[in-house]
Order: structure tokens, then sequence, then C-alpha cells
């Protein structure tokens, strides 16, 4: 809002626009300290003067004298201790003195007794507050409930106390093994002073704000974001929610925005945000000065906490398999290795019958292959921890047919055609066979189910393609491995989301969603790179490159 210009170009004063003015900025105040009064620690501004500025509803309840409550600037140590004297006169540590005797925040605990008579311990901690100008006006001060925390470690330290009496009470043999329970008892101080920083680091966070931050209407309008996420999502007010979080262009099926508003409870979930990354979200509804719902929203990264427990899963997959496999070996290779062994003693003593020769010779030949399949499996099965597994030099065409003997009865029985494109003079690769076993297995799977959904039987384009070559990639020779099906393909929208943990674009039930996730791991720790390639209707081509063995 400008103010009317004269026409000698000096600006009149206009008691309306000041006004206006006054209005707009009141309800700047009031949105403002509606939000703040929201927190539910007790929060005062103090200026030099020893006067409260401000103070939010937490610390109105939390005030002694009610009627100070309701007076104009109550001096602070009236508002809290209903004292007509300082602090610093009345024996009391006086957060404002220490503020400008040190020029930093400052922290004392207080004892306080509430209108019910309730003595409870409270951590102050006040900082300074300056204007832009670098002016000290006063304090900001926030009160935290410690009681509990004190009574417990009051009850640790004496019941510390009291077993350390109750040991050295003991005989000499008793005392020996003392050490080892006062090392226990030292490891679970270490424990618990690291679980405290990290309590007090949280605490530090959420009460400066380091969580993510949005207020949304009832329109899904964004109107209000910290810098928080102005650094994950760029500016996003003015912009709709559903837009933001999931690229889409109209509201969520299920909005838990709308059923927080709707139920008037907090709503909470775990998602996937557009920026690929995953975060834990609270939905709270409150009403705004002008009566109007909004919702506050609360961001919390959890990614890595999403990323362990895929590599827990996968960790109990293998585990699975592994005993799955053993248990194979055992009750398959044993009839297995008698077939063939009598199959040979019969060969051995054929005589004149020449006619059954063949007979026996093929007896022996797929007793081998299903004592071979069998023997991949294990093989592919124990993989446990990879320090344990070293890396070898492997020859990519090889890794492809252990896979390949792994599935390609499904294959086969699904009617897929499988058309390969593989010569043998490529360079070997430095990996770890079995888990590129695990790669390719999990891109066929992929590509099998999807021929499945296209094509429900038989058909002359139920086709999946293993194509292998080298390519120069930044001066350096890779080689590549191509698995393209002609499947229906992955949606544009889609595709960059794929090889997060837990996604899936299988029906529920058919899929865990970590399949990719985990084979674009294994190709990263092998220094190599997982391309994904895509037309919707027509084709999905898997694409992986792995730097050529050089022998350094």
């Amino acid at each position: 809002m400008k103010l009317p210009i004269a026409s000698n170009g000096e600006k009149v004063f206009d008691p309306h626009h000041e006004q206006d003015l006054w209005v707009s900025l009141n309800k700047q105040y009031q949105f403002l300290s509606s939000i703040i009064d929201e927190v539910v620690d007790p929060i005062i501004v103090i200026g030099t003067d020893f006067r409260v500025k401000f103070a939010n509803r937490a610390a109105c309840n939390f005030a002694r004298d009610n009627a100070c409550v309701h007076a104009t600037e109550p001096f602070c140590y009236k508002l809290i201790f209903d004292s007509d004297q300082p602090c610093a006169k009345a024996g009391r540590t006086c957060p404002l003195i220490m503020v400008l005797e040190s020029d930093t925040t400052a922290t004392i605990e207080i004892e306080y007794t509430l209108a019910n008579g309730a003595t409870r311990f409270f951590e102050v901690q006040a900082s300074p507050l300056n204007s832009r100008d670098g002016e000290f006006l006063g304090i900001v001060e926030s009160f935290r409930d410690v009681t509990d925390r004190n009574k417990y470690a009051d009850i640790l330290e004496k019941g510390h106390y009291e077993l350390e009496q109750r040991v050295y009470d003991r005989t000499e043999e008793l005392l020996k093994s003392n050490n080892i329970l006062a090392e226990q008892i030292t490891r679970r101080q270490e424990i618990e002073k690291i679980l405290r920083a990290e309590r007090d680091k949280l605490h530090s966070m959420l009460m400066a704000m380091k969580q993510g931050m949005h207020i949304l209407n009832t329109d899904f309008t964004i109107e209000f974001q910290n810098d928080v996420l102005l650094e994950l999502l760029g500016d996003t007010i003015g912009r709709r929610c559903y837009e933001v979080y999931k690229h889409r262009n109209r509201p969520c099926e299920h909005c838990l925005m709308e059923e927080a508003v709707k139920t008037g409870q907090v709503q909470r979930a775990e998602e996937l945000m557009s920026n690929n990354r995953y975060f834990s979200q609270s939905y709270a509804p409150f009403q705004d000065i002008d009566g109007k719902t909004k919702c506050l929203i609360l961001f919390n990264d959890i990614t890595e906490e999403k990323a362990y427990q895929a590599k827990k899963i996968r960790t109990s997959q293998l585990a699975s398999i592994g005993e799955l496999a053993a248990g194979v070996a055992h009750e398959i290779n044993n009839p297995i290795n008698g077939i063939i062994n009598y199959a040979q003693i019969l060969l051995d003593d054929i005589g004149q019958r020449e006619s059954i020769r063949p007979i026996l010779n093929r007896v022996i030949s797929e007793g081998e292959r299903i004592a071979d399949i069998v023997s991949k499996l294990l093989s592919f099965a124990r993989q446990g921890d990879e320090d344990s597994q070293p890396f070898t030099e492997s020859f990519v065409p090889e890794v492809i047919e252990n896979s390949l003997s792994l599935v390609r009865h499904q294959l086969i029985k699904d009617g897929i055609t499988i058309a390969k494109d593989i010569p043998t003079d490529v360079p070997t690769v430095w990996v770890h066979p079995q888990q590129l076993e695990q790669v390719f297995i999990n891109l066929l799977s992929n590509a099998r189910y999807a021929l499945n959904e296209k094509y429900r039987g038989k058909h002359k384009n139920k086709v999946l393609t293993i194509s292998v070559s080298t390519q120069d990639i930044a001066g350096k020779t890779y080689v590549r491995i191509s698995i393209k099906d002609n499947g229906p393909g992955i949606p544009a929208e889609i595709i960059e989301f794929v090889c997060n943990p837990f996604f899936s674009t299988k029906k529920s039930g058919e899929g865990t969603g970590l399949g990719l996730s985990i084979s674009q791991g294994l190709i990263k720790n092998f220094n190599g790179y997982l391309h994904i390639k895509s037309e919707p209707g027509q084709f999905t081509n898997i694409l992986v490159d792995l730097p050529a063995y050089t022998g350094a």
C-alpha cells in the first residue's frame, strides 16, 4: 500500500492509509501470536526495564498472580513469583542480568510452587533479543518442566550409591565380580549420557523449529512455510499441497488434512515426497484468528530409517533363501547322486543291450543338470556378510547364464520367448558374482511380471531380450547389460520413484517394493550404474553398466 503523491511530488498523509496499515499489522501480529500460543511451554518476552512485553497462553496459565496476567506490562518477578522485589534483591538468580553480563544465552533451574500447591522444577532458558540495528531490547524466556528428569536422576544416583555400598560389604571373591559390575554401570552411564545428549539435541531442534512446517487452508493452499521446507522444496507459498508433495493435479484420495479437519484429531503418516525423500508427517487442525480452520503440518525426514529397514528385510530374505537352499541341497543332492551312480553302473554293465545306452546317458545328463541347478541355487543363497564374500573377476555372460538357469523354467512355462545377444569376447568385471546374480534375477522377475500383465497367455510379442555390449563412458570401458521386455511400460510420472525403497507398481501382496532399490544399491557398490528407459504401452529396458576389470 502506497501513500498518495501530491502534485509537487511530496507524499500526502492519509489517515485511512494509516488505519489500514495498522489493521494489517495487527492481523499479522495476532496470527503469529496464535501460533506461539500453541506451544506448550511458557514463553515470555522481558524488556530491559524488567517488564513483560509478551506472554503466550501457557505463560499466562503458569503465572502465580492471575490479576497480574491482565495488567499492562507487569514486572517479570511479579508475574512469575508474585514478588514485589526483583529476583537479584530477593536472592534469586536473574536471567536478564545474566544475559546482560554475558551477551549470550543463559540457562538456570528454578523451584516453583504452582497454584495448586505442587512444587515443580523448571529449566529457564533466556536468549538475548536484539533489534535489527543490534540494539539490546531484552530477553526471550522459555520454561521447561524438568521435575521428573531430576527425580529420576536422584533415584539413579541413590541406587548407584546403595549398590556400591552392598558391593563393598561383600567378600574378596565378590569384589572381583564387582569389577565387572562396575564396568557395566560405567557403560550404562555412558549410554545414558549419550541418550540424554541426543534427547537435549532433539529438544533444542524442536524449540528452534528445525522441523519442516507448512500451514494449509481448507482449499489445500500452502499459506506459510518455514526455512527448513524453503531449503528442501523451494518457495511453495500459494501452491496446492498435492502439487508440491505428490506432483498431482487433484487432491489425494485419502487426504490426511481433510481427515484432521473433519475429526479435529491429529493425523499421522509416512509418505514419499516429490523430492524423493521419506517424511513422517503430523497434521494438526487449529482455528486461525479469523475463525477459519487451518492445518499445521510438521515434517521429519526418515529416509535413512527406511533405508535401514530395507536392508534389514533384505538380510532376512537372504537368510530364508539360505535355509531353503540348504534343505533343497540335502533332500535332492543325495538321491540325485544315487540316480546318477546307479545309471553309470548300468551303463558300465550294459553288455549287448546297446539300445538302452542313449536312455542311460540321458538319465545321467538330466541328473547332472538337476545337481547343477541345486548347486547354483545354494551358491546364490550363500551371500551372507559382504565382508566374508570377497569380490572376484567375473565373466558377465556366465553370471547371466547362472541367473537364467534359476528362472528359465518359469519363463518358458509362462510362454515367454528369451532372445539373447551375448558375445563371448566382452571384458570381465570386478564384482561379487552371487550379488550380481541377485540383480539379474530381480530384473528378470520384474520383466516376467510385466509381460504376464500385458499378455495373459502365449503371444508372439511376449519376448524378453537380453543383450551385452561394451560402452565408453567418460573415457572408461564399461560392460552394458540390457534386459528389455515388451510389457506395459512405466508411466512417466512415476519412473523416477521406482528405485525408491518400498515403492512398487505391483498389486498388493505381490511385491515388497525392494527389488529395484536393492539392485541399484548393489550396482552402485560395484561402481556401476543402473538406468531405466521405458515407453508406456511399449517396453521397459533396464540398463546396467559395470566398469571393465583392468587388473589394477
